[in-house]
């Protein structure tokens, strides 16, 4: 299997997810801290709590997402120019 990541591929991909990490970040600001629902508002509060806390989780892992994304594609691109300079050296010597 061969990896192929063309040029901006990572940062497209790593952009995406910071991108949904700070959206999620920002929705959570939106949420009510009461709520008109007689004798279940504390359910509802309990989970709207859930829900707040889980998009704080998924924000996190679209952050680490993004870092590993890049990361890859870092040491990708290291591995790459390391085989360029094995290869012109096999060049050097042969020729």
């Amino acid at each position: 299997m061969t990896l192929r990541l063309d040029a901006g591929a990572a940062d497209l991909v790593a952009g995406g997810h910071e991108q949904a990490a700070s959206t999620i970040d920002s929705a959570a600001t939106s949420a009510p801290g009461a709520v008109d629902a007689g004798y279940g508002a504390g359910h509802v509060l309990d989970i709207l709590a859930a829900v707040s806390e889980t998009a704080g989780e998924i924000a996190l892992v679209n952050v680490g997402t993004a870092a590993l994304v890049r990361d890859v594609a870092s040491d990708l691109g290291l591995t790459e120019e390391q085989i360029g300079r094995e290869f012109d050296e096999m060049g050097r010597v042969g020729g």
